[in-house]
């Protein structure tokens, strides 16, 4: 079981640094808001953006189900990668919905009231 939870402290390490590349690409993703650039290179960090989503959200899936599945058969609580991985998750929530509502203003405007 020792092996089980090396497998989760790297998948852990794993979903941090893909965490790290989401944000490299969400950054790339305001500064083309700001600066003009080729259509085809906003589509390409965009779906890079929608690839990277998915596998921090299916990642952070296997690791919190792993480390239940960890704990009932060990009884051995190994919180920190579990902890961790909800934090990442909240984290690329709030700047998936941050970059959407920004998207929204940029292409469509503020307007109050409806």
């Amino acid at each position: 079981m020792l092996a089980f939870r090396r497998i989760l402290a790297f998948s852990s390490r794993v979903h941090s640094y893909l965490l790290a590349l989401y944000l490299f690409f969400a950054l790339l993703f305001v500064l083309f808001l700001y600066f003009p650039v080729s259509e085809v290179l906003v589509t390409f960090v965009t779906s890079c953006q929608m690839v990277l989503g998915w596998t921090i959200f299916l990642e952070g899936v296997w690791i919190v189900l792993a480390s239940i599945y960890q704990f009932f058969y060990t009884r051995v609580a190994f919180i920190s990668p579990l902890v961790l991985t909800v934090l990442r998750m909240i984290v690329y929530f709030i700047i998936s919905i941050i970059i959407d509502m920004l998207n929204t203003v940029i292409l469509h405007g503020f307007s109050l009231g409806g």
